[in-house]
């Protein structure tokens, strides 16, 4: 599947001059299941490409001393989704010396929780088990049989402990107990924004994206990282999507609790889905987007 897709975001100052604007916004990287194929910026102002050191997210930052006129920047992308090469055979645990390179994919992060109830979870659902494919799948069929997408009952912050009393939420929120569950079994796992390329009811040659998708990437040693999509299986039934992915799913961003590049001055973000402004080093959420996209070979 090849798309092409045009990101388009634009600022407005409230007074002729208001201070110092920063801007970050996501662009879509390489992965093993999906290229991008070509990639050009128009921008009002100057941008430079940047990659934030601790998760390898790509960003364009701009950066004014006096922010008196509109900002606009329009990313345009053709990117080619790849089929997920399936390696889901036997796995055995991940070795101690790896531990450490992983330790960032093994911890709690803000909202998802690795603690006693998770932990308690983690190893009744795995029962005598050390395969972590095995193990990831039922921690999957767990989460997918106890969780309900309900994006109306989300927390709005993607946690393991609203999955666990309201078992409701959106995408988020169904991901973070999947990967509390698989770190608190020793398996790594992290958060993966993007989109699902979807096009309204009527159709058209291009459409308007809203909102975000995400779904959640595990590792097994050999095989290296997996994805697994249990938010569509619970909304939609689609049980297939562990270790695969739709081909309409596109990444933006990985991971959580995200330092961007240069560093903002605010805390981390939750997780990076969509542009960020910081005025005089405090967050500007008055940012206009939009996302198009149309489908050039199916």
């Amino acid at each position: 599947m090849i798309y092409d897709l045009t990101d388009h975001i634009r600022l407005s100052p409230e007074s002729p001059s208001q201070g110092t604007l920063n801007l970050w916004c996501p662009v879509i990287p390489e992965t093993p299941y999906q290229r991008v194929l070509d990639f050009a910026v128009e921008a009002s102002c100057s941008c430079q490409l940047h990659h934030e050191p601790e998760h390898g997210n790509r960003m364009l930052h701009a950066s004014l001393d006096v922010w008196a006129a509109p900002v606009e920047i329009s990313i345009r992308y053709r990117v080619e989704r790849l089929a997920v090469a399936h390696h889901l055979g036997q796995a055995g645990a991940l070795p101690e010396s790896a531990r450490g390179v992983m330790a960032r994919w093994l911890s709690p992060e803000q909202f998802v929780d690795v603690n006693d109830q998770t932990l308690s979870m983690a190893f009744q659902l795995a029962g005598g088990s050390n395969n972590p494919i095995e193990i990831a799948r039922r921690f999957y069929d767990y989460v997918v049989g106890s969780m309900s997408y309900d994006a109306a009952n989300q927390s709005w912050k993607g946690s393991t402990e609203h999955a666990l009393v309201c078992s409701a939420g959106n995408c988020n929120d169904i991901h973070a107990l999947f990967i509390s569950l698989c770190r608190s079994r020793g398996i790594p796992a992290r958060l993966v924004l993007g989109q699902a390329l979807e096009a309204p009811d009527g159709g058209g040659e291009a459409c308007d994206l809203c909102g975000y998708h995400c779904w959640a990437e595990f590792f097994v040693a050999g095989a290296g990282w997996l994805p697994a999509d249990a938010s569509c299986a619970c909304k939609y039934g689609k049980h297939q999507l562990f270790g695969d992915l739709e081909m309409n799913h596109v990444a933006w961003s990985t991971g959580r609790d995200i330092r961007l590049f240069p560093l903002q001055q605010g805390e981390p973000l939750l997780f990076f889905a969509g542009p960020y402004a910081e005025l005089d080093g405090k967050h500007w959420p008055k940012i206009e987007r939009h996302i198009r996209f149309s489908l050039v070979e199916g």
